[in-house]
C-alpha cells in the first residue's frame, strides 16, 4: 500500500508539477496551475505515442513501458536544464478578507464532492465496454482490435482507456480503482482549476473569480439529475467526454485567450498545441468541437488585432483534429 502511495505521488503529483513549471510563465507558476498543466503535457504525449501504437497494432505493453520511459528522461533533462525556474518560488496570490471567505467557501463545496465521489463511487452500464477493454489491455496487450483487422475506431482514435491502463500499470493498481476511485479525484480538482484559471483570466485578477468557481461547484452539486456536463463530470468522472468539457476544452480557450495578445510567445501557442491533443485523446468529439471553437477564436481575435498569423497559429494547433478526422473517415 505505501509503495503504491508513493508511485502515485510520484506519477500523479510530482511529475506533472515539474513538467508545468517548467511550461507555465512565471507570472502563473502556482502549483495547481503548473500540476494541470503538466497533466496536459503528459497526457498530449500519450496521445501521439498511442495512436502511432494502436494503428501499427503495437501491443499495449511496448506502449505503457516507452511512455513511462520517455516521461523519465524528460523529467531527468527538466531537471538540469530547467532546475533554475523548477525550484523557483511559486507565486503567491493577495489575500483580502473578502477573497479568503470565497475561498473557503469554494474549497468546502469541492470537498464535499470529493468526499461524494469517493464514499458512494458508483458504476455506469458503459462501464461493461470501456473499462473491461482496459483490463483486457493489461491482460493480453492487445488495444482496440476485434479478430484480425475489425479496428473499433471510436475507441481507439480517443484512447482514454489505454491511458488509464497505463497509469494502472505505474501505479500497480487494478484498472478499475484506478477509473472509479483514483483518476476521478484528480480529475475533478482539475476541472476546478481550469474554472478558477478561466475565472480569473475574464475577471482580470478580481474577487468574483472565486465567487465563479462557488457558482461552478453548486452547478455540479444540484445538477447532476440534468443529463450534462455536470452529471459526467460528477457521476462519470472517467467518461472520456466528461474531461472534453468539464477540462481540456475550458483550458484549450482559456489558452486561446492567452496565445491570440500581442505578447504572446512559443511557450503559449505550444500549451495550447498539447491542450488540443489532451482533447483528442479523451474524445472524439474534440475533432469538431475544439476545431470550430478554436477557429472561432481565431477568426475573432485576427480581426479585432489585425493579426492574420493568428489564423495560421491556430490552424498549426488543430492538425490533430484534422489529422484524426481524416483518419476516422478512411477507416469507416
Amino acid at each position: 500500500m505505501i509503495i503504491n502511495i508513493l508511485l502515485i505521488i510520484f506519477w500523479l503529483i510530482l511529475m506533472p508539477i515539474i513538467f508545468g513549471k517548467i511550461l507555465v510563465k512565471n507570472n502563473e507558476n502556482t502549483i495547481m496551475y503548473s500540476w494541470t498543466i503538466g497533466n496536459i503535457f503528459q497526457m498530449g504525449i500519450f496521445f501521439v505515442i498511442s495512436i502511432i501504437c494502436v494503428l501499427s497494432r503495437i501491443s499495449f505493453f511496448i506502449l505503457w513501458k516507452f511512455y513511462s520511459v520517455l516521461l523519465v528522461i524528460l523529467l531527468v533533462l527538466g531537471l538540469i536544464f530547467f532546475r533554475k525556474k523548477i525550484f523557483n518560488k511559486t507565486k503567491i496570490n493577495n489575500i483580502t478578507e473578502s477573497s479568503i471567505v470565497f475561498k473557503i467557501l469554494a474549497i468546502l463545496l469541492i470537498i464535499i464532492q470529493l468526499f461524494v465521489k469517493v464514499k458512494y463511487a458508483n458504476v455506469n452500464n458503459d462501464d461493461a465496454t470501456f473499462v473491461v477493454l482496459s483490463q483486457d489491455m493489461i491482460r493480453t496487450g492487445e488495444m482496440y482490435y476485434k479478430g484480425e483487422s475489425n479496428l473499433q475506431a471510436r475507441k481507439a482514435l480517443a484512447p482514454i482507456g489505454a491511458y488509464f491502463s497505463t497509469i494502472a500499470k505505474q501505479v500497480n493498481i487494478d484498472v478499475t480503482i484506478v477509473t472509479h476511485s483514483i483518476m476521478p479525484l484528480f480529475l475533478l480538482i482539475m476541472s476546478y482549476n481550469v474554472y478558477f484559471s478561466f475565472s480569473r483570466k475574464i475577471f482580470k485578477n478580481d474577487e468574483n473569480s472565486y465567487i465563479m468557481l462557488i457558482f461552478l461547484s453548486v452547478l455540479n452539486l444540484y445538477t447532476i439529475n440534468v443529463k450534462g456536463i455536470s452529471k459526467y463530470m460528477l457521476l462519470y468522472t472517467w467518461f472520456g467526454r466528461a474531461i472534453l468539457g468539464s477540462i481540456t476544452l475550458p483550458l484549450a480557450w482559456k489558452l486561446a485567450l492567452d496565445a491570440m495578445t500581442t505578447k504572446a510567445k512559443f511557450r503559449e501557442w505550444l500549451i495550447l498545441l498539447f491542450c488540443v491533443l489532451a482533447s483528442c485523446l479523451s474524445s472524439q468529439m474534440a475533432v469538431p468541437l475544439i476545431s470550430i471553437s478554436l477557429g472561432c477564436f481565431a477568426l475573432l481575435s485576427a480581426i479585432s488585432d489585425k493579426k492574420i498569423s493568428y489564423l495560421f497559429k491556430t490552424l498549426i494547433c488543430i492538425i490533430p483534429c484534422l489529422i484524426v478526422g481524416v483518419i476516422y473517415i478512411n477507416i469507416k
